[in-house]
């Protein structure tokens, strides 16, 4: 220590002068660098986190008070369903989704059982359909065969829907 005293008195009153400014800007630097900036983006980011997961679970809570009214009308739904045929419902439904042209054949296995061929049909209509009837009607897939077809997003598929299974 003692010899960079000895430095400093050594040096010219404008060079005291200058490396006192120089150690105020190295000093600033150094706090705003090495501290102050880290931890504003560390708390930044933090905030961003937060924001995030608050907006997501609000989100969830949203999706979780739909899924309950939905799950309160399907039982309604299900009710008004169970006076009607299975082959009549699989049929309507089917129209309804957009897949009419892709049934060949449906097959009734008893009262509450039929198997679905499907030709060429669209995929994702196909999932819609199985959804809303389970949704609306209660009728599940049993037991599913389903092969890509040679046009892109299309499928053939064979299914074994049963009532009172969903």
């Amino acid at each position: 220590m003692n010899a960079l005293r000895q430095w400093y008195e050594g040096l010219a009153p404008r060079e005291r002068v200058a490396v006192i400014v120089c150690a105020i800007v190295v000093t600033i630097a150094v706090f705003y660098y090495g501290l102050w900036r880290p931890l504003n983006t560390s708390v930044e980011e933090g905030r961003l986190r937060l924001t995030a997961q608050a907006d997501e679970t609000r989100w969830m809570l949203g999706i979780r008070d739909e899924a309950r009214l939905l799950q309160a009308d399907n039982t309604q739904r299900r009710i008004q369903g169970r006076n009607d045929s299975l082959l009549s419902i699989v049929d309507s439904t089917s129209r309804e989704n957009g897949l009419g042209e892709a049934v060949r054949r449906i097959q009734p296995d008893d009262d509450d059982q039929a198997t679905v061929t499907l030709e060429k049909a669209n995929f994702n209509q196909m999932l819609f359909w199985l959804r809303s009837l389970q949704r609306d009607y209660g009728v599940a897939a049993q037991q599913m065969t389903i092969t890509r077809d040679e046009e892109a997003g299309t499928v053939q598929a064979r299914l074994t829907l049963a009532r009172g299974s969903a």
